[in-house]
């Protein structure tokens, strides 16, 4: 009986000793708060003076080559219509006025080398001068470096080819107007055909009458309605109707060339 209760008495003391357990909810943890990162300001890097060197230059350069596609190399022949220091005005075979601006660089040819001190000042209104320089294409003006008295005008004469001296190098051109000229073709004359809208070299020797013609030359000194051709230019379409009236007129004479020329090198 004793040792009945005893066990009891232990079983109880055990029960009543192990204490219950609850599932405990975790405590939530505040989330982390994001601090924004500090923003360095940028440092703008100083322009050194090299830099600011290269600058000028790219400037300097970029003015250079609009300058120089503003610029064209152009030369005028006109005759003198004024002059000041600074300035010649000049018509030219077009009856168009020209302004010619002279500064310190400009150079003067009288045409005579015996007048070594020619310039601007010795320059009088109806006096034939040429002139090279610098075009603005923009105010149509050209900035003379090379001022030269010009003796006489090349002539640029239209007309059909005819009475060609294959032994003489010579032949006719009449234009429309029924006015004739002998043709000198020398051995630094340039000889040309249009093909395809391109110029390409030719020679006396392919030249053929009845054909239509540009000459580009100047007026022999001597001889009246001589010229001695600097340019021939062949064009690829037949004579006007006035042209061919103007061959078959009996009132234009045959030329009888240029007799003891020297004979150019046929191309």
């Amino acid at each position: 009986m004793k040792k009945t209760f005893l066990i009891l008495t232990i079983t109880l003391l055990l029960m009543l000793g192990v204490s219950k357990s609850y599932a405990v909810t975790p405590t939530p943890t505040a989330a982390a708060k994001t601090t924004p990162a500090k923003t360095t300001p940028t440092k703008i890097p100083e322009v050194t003076e090299e830099e600011n060197q290269i600058e000028k230059i790219k400037d300097l350069v970029a003015s250079k080559v609009a300058e120089l596609n503003l610029v064209d190399k152009r030369g005028l022949i006109g005759t003198v219509k004024s002059t000041t220091n600074t300035q010649i005005t000049i018509t030219d075979d077009k009856n168009t006025e020209r302004q010619i601006d002279i500064d310190e660089l400009t150079k003067f040819d009288s045409g005579d080398d015996k007048n070594t001190d020619f310039g601007i000042s010795d320059i009088k209104k109806g006096d034939l001068f040429s002139f090279i320089g610098l075009f603005n294409k923009e105010t149509k003006r050209l900035l003379a470096r090379f001022v030269s008295k010009a003796k006489n005008v090349p002539e640029n004469i239209e007309g059909v080819i005819t009475n060609k001296d294959a032994k003489n190098y010579t032949f006719d051109l009449v234009t429309e107007a029924g006015k004739k000229y002998t043709v000198n073709v020398e051995t630094s004359t340039k000889t040309s055909d249009i093909e395809d809208g391109d110029l390409t070299k030719s020679g006396f020797s392919k030249i053929d009458e009845e054909q239509r013609a540009i000459v580009v030359g100047f007026f022999d000194p001597d001889q009246k309605d001589q010229i001695n051709a600097s340019r021939i230019i062949v064009l690829p379409v037949p004579p006007s109707d006035l042209m061919k009236k103007q061959l078959s007129n009996d009132e234009v004479p045959t030329s009888t060339g240029s007799a003891g020329k020297v004979q150019p090198i046929v191309k």
